[in-house]
């Protein structure tokens, strides 16, 4: 098994954007417009991949880099990466398909929580699908095992074991075909709910997808304890946060207070589990209904044009 050209471009093209992320403007980000890579070795799962980017050249909006990526001291993909920088309101308006932005509307709901691998596989896809529907995520962590437990919900690793046997290997054939790699952690399950509630703090940071990403991966595949707040702090850190604020948060009564509305809301509006996406006022339910989420925002978008 090794880790795929697609997800190697996409650290090449996150450590583009964080390179120079803390030199915009407000309301101000940076699009990719074009990559030119050879992927020259290949990269195994379970080894740290290092992922450089140089800003070589600036030309009035327009970002030119020179991009590497490197596993045990051997070259894996290199070449060059260029990004546009734009202002978001008026970047999100050119899509002549998409409606009027307001608040709660044409967005992408996520509940989820760091409890269910199945979240960090749909964390690691939902970005994508979001930018190309040209529409916002509204990240909304909840507590998983609360919900089951008010909702006598399901609870797949108690089913028989067949079926268990069968849902371990597919997570693993998710995990395969997106490059990256899934064990359990050794205590698992670890407490979330340091992290929901920090969670809850970068997503007011606008740093949520980078924040929810950096914690998955030191879960589900990397082993790290999640519930030690130092640990959060250090994933804060590298996602651009505040080290003190990232541990305050994990006290803060309105951190507190927002997962517990997020897991109230979740049960109000028929959630059954993680992950969990609205669209439209519409529930899909797992991973593998992205796609169907996005067919649905494709043919909702043709049905009901602007005006329409």
């Amino acid at each position: 098994m090794v880790v795929s050209s697609p997800y190697l471009i996409g650290l090449l093209e996150e450590v583009s954007h964080r390179a120079v992320r803390d030199l915009y403007e407000p309301g101000e980000a940076s699009v990719g417009t074009r990559i030119d890579v050879s992927h020259v070795a290949p990269a195994f799962p379970g080894r740290e991949v290092v992922a450089q980017a140089k800003l070589e050249t600036v030309e009035g909006r327009r970002l030119r880099f020179s991009v590497a990526a490197h596993q045990d001291g051997r070259s894996i993909m290199h070449g060059m990466h260029e990004r546009a920088v734009v202002r978001l309101e008026s970047f999100l308006a050119t899509d002549p398909g998409t409606p009027p932005r307001h608040a709660g509307q044409g967005s992408i709901e996520f509940f989820f929580d760091y409890h269910s691998p199945w979240c960090y596989f749909a964390a690691l896809r939902l970005g994508a699908v979001a930018a190309r529907l040209g529409r916002e995520v509204v990240w909304k962590p909840m507590h998983l095992a609360r919900l089951i437990e008010r909702i006598d919900g399901r609870r797949p690793l108690e089913a028989n074991a067949a079926f268990v046997h069968w849902f371990k290997s597919d997570m693993q054939d998710w995990a395969e075909a997106l490059g990256v790699e899934l064990r359990y952690h050794p205590d698992f399950p670890l407490r979330p709910v340091r992290a929901l509630r920090a969670t809850v703090y970068a997503a007011q940071q606008g740093r949520a997808e980078s924040f929810v990403l950096g914690v998955m991966r030191a879960y589900w595949s990397e082993s790290k304890d999640i519930s030690d707040a130092h640990q959060l702090a250090d994933i804060g850190v590298a996602v651009g946060l505040d080290r003190s604020a990232v541990l305050a948060s994990i006290d803060d009564p309105t951190c507190k207070s927002a997962i517990e509305a997020n897991t109230q809301e979740a049960q109000d509006r028929g959630v059954f589990g993680a992950p969990s996406f609205f669209c439209d006022g519409k529930l899909f339910w797992g991973n593998d209904r992205l796609g169907q989420l996005e067919e649905y925002a494709q043919r909702s978008r043709h049905d009901h044009p602007p005006g329409g």
